[in-house]
């Protein structure tokens, strides 16, 4: 067992963090930011190890993403009352949304099929394409973005599984389920104001 541990280290540690990452943004602290900057950095490393270069490339949009939404959350000086606010997605930006993520994931399938050995490109391109939609919809704090994570922690789940990687297939697992928690509690603060 001490063997297992000292050889995934690297994917424990970046669990860990991203569970962490999770956690503060339920309860929509901007601290997770940080988090996510960290457990993100972690995670490129240990998806260009496997070849699941989508996922790697997810995590560099990531730690960008992250950035933008510390800065959307905490340090923007034009921030207001209004913009601080939860609020449901419209049906013209879900519509969107949607045909980006149809784009995006189609796109993804065809770099990672010709251009690399990615072993699975169909569903490293769905997780990437539906995560850069729901990161970008977290950080504009759309209720919504929570069903998207559920979706894609779900699926993800399967795929570091057929991958091997143990430690992050957990921290999917439970991604999925605090992505309920997530929704619900978002809801409340929509649905109180």
């Amino acid at each position: 067992m001490i063997e297992w541990i000292i050889a995934n280290r690297i994917e424990i540690v970046g669990a860990i963090l991203a569970f962490v990452y999770i956690i503060l943004e339920i309860k929509q602290k901007w601290t997770f930011w940080i988090a996510s900057i960290i457990s993100s950095s972690f995670y490129v490393y240990i998806f260009f190890d496997t070849k699941l270069y989508a996922e790697m490339g997810l995590n560099m949009y990531f730690i960008v993403m992250a950035a933008y939404g510390l800065y959307c959350w905490k340090l923007s000086p034009n921030r207001n009352a209004a913009h601080r606010d939860f609020h449901f997605i419209s049906q013209k930006t879900a519509l969107r949304l949607a045909a980006i993520a149809f784009i995006v994931s189609g796109f993804l399938f065809f770099i990672l099929s010709n251009y690399t050995d990615s072993p699975v490109p169909a569903p490293d391109a769905i997780i990437a394409a539906l995560s850069i939609l729901a990161t970008w919809m977290v950080a504009k704090k759309i209720v919504e973005c929570w069903y998207v994570w559920i979706i894609t922690d779900v699926f993800a789940t399967g795929l570091y599984l057929h991958q091997n990687l143990y430690p992050t297939a957990v921290l999917f697992a439970a991604y999925s389920i605090l992505s309920v928690v997530g929704l619900i509690e978002w809801r409340k603060l929509v649905i109180s104001d």
